[in-house]
């Protein structure tokens, strides 16, 4: 073997050795990066040297998956948590004030007004509890109509957030396929594949959906339904569109804004936030506004029974003020002419002033009026709050075991792909060696061919 033949080795040996310690340089630099994956070099032997023949990135792909999967759960019982915390507080009976207290009220002031059926004192406390109540009904009501409000505003603002993000994965498709098909890793083609991932994870937190990878590097990702978002260096933009009956958002893509997409979304926050606005507060709405308007008809008609002072039948002791026919919590009121004239109320149950039609009134608190004769005033709104309660306590345990395994998934991830300072330490004195050993074999080779030509003059 020449001199020259080993200077080559020599060279080969440190430009490689070189690029390894680099390489762990990288390495350690990273290693609090979210999402990075660690990288090493393949060394390659040849007929008389050694060399670097590429930059393998660490990254276990089916573990992606199920980190993607995990990270759409969690985004999707994240989200139901949050905003059923927030209903949650509208409904809060803990200090007591709420609906609950003053149905309680409500019931005794007609007790009281029994016993003393002309006492002024005793009709002004009926007027006052019950503008109290009505008071309440409307201020849920148009709580919970804001909590619709407030998941439909965050319905657009995640469309949004996800259009960026597409953006950004097909942006980073066009740079990794500029590398071409087959093409040999190195250090940035890597960082584009993490950045890749870490985009896809991003989007799973908003949306549920699944992709494949391309030959080229790309990726091509799909909603449920198999519509496309992204594929290759093309992309379908999501919008939102105002419901002609709701005003609500649907969910649409920007160059076909008739297909409704709302119930291909099954995961993610953009699901969950969908789902909290068009059936959990509903469902909400819907109890509130029975129980409101099954008690105004209850008590109107037991109150038209009666006699006020003016010895006139009784008119409604409540309304609603709406359209005719809407019956809502949120425009429950005490009658006007009520609240002006207190003798209006009809306690008796006859012209001579008793306070008969008082007591029987009052005695509708124990009735069971509510859910097909099954349960009272009081009760059927203790079971919707006891429903808001279980709804909440469910996301939230959700929320904290999908967090758990998303734990448990990342720090499996982290364990393959993550950078151990000790480890690469390690690596770097080989490498060191490695260097210092291509070295010396530099200047043996150098004394090898002074000697040969040393010879030849």
């Amino acid at each position: 073997m020449s001199g020259i033949s080993v200077l080559t080795i020599a060279k080969d040996g440190l430009l490689s050795h070189q690029t390894a310690i680099n390489l762990t340089g990288t390495n350690v630099t990273n290693a609090s990066t979210e999402n990075y994956s660690r990288q090493r070099a393949i060394f390659s032997t040849t007929l008389e040297s050694v060399q670097i023949t590429g930059i393998e990135r660490i990254y276990d792909q089916f573990l992606g998956v199920q980190i993607n999967e995990q990270t759409n759960n969690l985004g999707y019982s994240q989200a139901r948590e949050d905003a059923l915390k927030e209903i949650e507080m509208i409904f809060n009976e803990t200090n007591g004030g709420g609906i609950n207290q003053l149905l309680s009220e409500f019931w005794n002031a007609w007790g009281d007004l029994s016993a003393n059926p002309s006492g002024e004192a005793e009709r002004l406390t009926l007027v006052s509890t019950a503008e109290s109540l009505t008071s309440l009904f409307r201020s849920y009501g148009d709580d919970l109509l804001s909590a619709q409000n407030d998941a439909n505003d965050r319905v657009a603002r995640l469309v949004d957030d996800a259009n960026d993000i597409v953006a950004d994965i097909v942006d980073t498709n066009e740079k990794i396929m500029q590398y071409g098909t087959g093409a040999t890793d190195d250090t940035s083609l890597n960082a584009l594949r993490d950045t890749q991932d870490s985009l896809l994870s991003s989007l799973a937190e908003i949306v549920d959906f699944h992709y494949t990878r391309n030959e080229d590097g790309s990726v091509s990702v799909f909603l449920s339904n198999g519509l496309p978002l992204v594929d290759g260096t093309q992309s379908w933009e999501l919008d939102v569109v105002a419901d002609s009956e709701t005003s609500f958002y649907n969910i649409a893509f920007t160059d076909d804004p008739t297909q409704e997409l709302n119930s291909v979304l099954t995961g993610g926050s953009l699901a969950a936030y969908l789902e909290i606005r068009d059936t959990t507060v509903v469902g909400y709405m819907d109890s509130l506004d029975t129980l409101a308007a099954t008690l105004a008809s209850e008590v109107n008609t037991q109150h038209g029974l009666g006699y006020d002072l003016n010895q006139d039948a009784g008119g409604p002791f409540f309304y609603f003020d709406a359209d005719p026919g809407v019956e809502e919590a949120r425009y429950l009121r005490v009658s006007d002419e009520i609240v002006s004239d207190t003798d209006k109320i009809a306690a008796s149950s006859t012209v001579n002033g008793d306070g008969e039609n008082a007591t029987t009134i009052s005695m509708l608190q124990d009735e069971l009026t509510m859910s097909g004769g099954t349960s009272t005033f009081g009760s059927y709104y203790s079971a919707l709050v006891g429903q808001v309660g279980q709804d909440t306590a469910y996301a939230s345990s959700s929320s904290t075991r999908n967090s758990d395994l998303l734990t448990q998934l990342t720090d499996k991830r982290d364990e393959v792909s993550g950078v151990s300072i000790d480890e690469e330490m390690i690596n770097l004195i080989k490498f060191q060696t490695g260097y210092n050993a291509s070295a010396r074999l530099v200047a043996a080779a150098e004394e090898l061919s002074d000697t040969l030509m040393s010879l030849v003059g």
